[in-house]
């Protein structure tokens, strides 16, 4: 009986500290709205929203490296450098957590990225990318950006070769 007792005791202490994530997720925000709008202006290669949001202080890691906003933004426009016809039909919301998440403000960004090679003049097959965006005070301070770089880095080898 004391051992029923003893598993009772911690699985009911175990679960009464557990907490929910909880929050409301939203897609025609302001957060979201802005994201929407600097998706669109990097598909023109300006980055005027992307330096006015994210803070200059803000961590931003593509494919698990670390690196600046200005390196952010140079290899973003590099990629109208070697690609042409670049779209990116993609999804965003935004989620405002609640207590129980510091009441973080978090935007989520899922697509496809797709270009026409400028040295091939070959189309790319659907790249398929998330990101996600940390908003503080209005700024971008966290930013994580995952795809396949594979193509990308066979386009800039062969541009590099000749």
């Amino acid at each position: 009986m004391r051992k029923i007792f003893l598993i009772c005791f911690v699985f009911s202490t175990v679960f009464s500290f557990a907490q929910e994530i909880t929050g409301r997720t939203r897609t025609n925000d302001k957060y979201s709205n802005s994201l929407k709008t600097m998706t669109e202006q990097y598909l023109k290669n300006d980055f005027t929203l992307f330096d006015e949001l994210y803070a200059d202080d803000a961590i931003l890691n593509v494919n698990g490296e670390v690196l600046t906003k200005t390196e952010i933004m140079q290899g973003f426009s590099m990629h109208h450098m070697l690609y042409e016809d670049i779209a990116m039909p993609s999804f965003i919301e935004t989620t405002f957590y609640d207590e129980n998440n510091n009441n973080s403000v978090w935007s989520h960004q899922w697509g496809w990225w797709q270009g026409t090679s400028k040295n091939s003049g070959s189309r790319d097959e659907p790249n398929p990318l998330n990101a996600s965006f940390k908003w503080v005070d209005g700024k971008i301070v966290q930013a994580s950006w995952i795809y396949d770089p594979t193509d990308l880095n066979e386009e800039i080898k062969t541009v590099s070769n000749k």
